[in-house]
């Protein structure tokens, strides 16, 4: 999900309630989106500088998981305090990836959106082929390159406790790996990355499908959580 404009309006007119509160922007996946301009807290609310940091990195948006290169901007109180830490537990990158992450981001940003589109296709792919699984709903995103598929129903019918035992019985049924939504505060849900080939997850949305028809109850399991909603 990502905030809208009038969203981190809202936000920033609570905030200015609230003086104590530290704001951290994380804008890792600020490039990998699908419509509308970029926006975060700090661009809606200037007047909240003071107490903003803003975070990010490379290893989203150019492709460099592993080269451990991330960043923060915020006031220079704040920025210096970090560093006192930071710089005697994790001063560490190689200068190859100092490099590295300066050329990505001085370097032409167009190389992007070709990933940009690919990703998009996959979570067409993705979000469509979840949603032709009964007992599976997932919602669009607005970016990045994680699909959020509620499966309580699958997981009732199951006689499971939690999505992170379907999560583990689906990778012993299917070894297709998924994220339980339990780790994000999403209970009864699960995360798949498309950040992989087209046909890849096309053989791990087979593969879910077979598993979850296998499971009986699936429609009763439907009709009870919707009945549920509405008591």
């Amino acid at each position: 999900m990502i905030y809208t404009k009038a969203e981190l309006e809202a936000l920033a007119d609570v905030l200015r309630r609230h003086p104590q509160v530290l704001i951290a922007s994380d804008d890792m996946y600020e490039p990998i989106r699908w419509e509308d301009e970029f926006y975060n807290i700090a661009t809606i609310a200037p007047d909240l500088y003071d107490r903003t940091i803003v975070l990010n990195g490379v290893s989203k948006a150019y492709a460099m998981t592993g080269w451990r290169i991330g960043y923060a901007a915020g006031p220079a109180k704040l920025i210096g305090a970090m560093k006192n830490i930071q710089s005697q537990s994790t001063s560490n990158p190689t200068s190859i990836s100092q490099v590295a992450a300066e050329a990505a981001l001085n370097g032409p940003q167009d190389v992007l959106q070709p990933m940009i589109e690919a990703f998009k296709r996959r979570h067409d792919l993705v979000v469509n082929g979840l949603n032709e699984i009964k007992g599976i709903s997932c919602l669009p995103a607005d970016g990045a390159f994680y699909a959020y598929a509620n499966i309580r129903p699958l997981i009732r019918a199951k006689g499971l406790k939690s999505c992170t035992e379907f999560s583990e019985w689906l990778l012993e049924e299917t070894g297709v790996a998924v994220v339980p939504g339990d780790a994000f505060g999403l209970g009864g849900f699960m995360r798949i990355s498309y950040a992989t080939a087209d046909e890849v997850l096309v053989d791990a949305l087979t593969r879910i499908k077979n598993a979850a028809d296998s499971i009986e109850g699936v429609d009763a399991a439907i009709a009870s959580i919707e009945a549920e909603k509405t008591a």
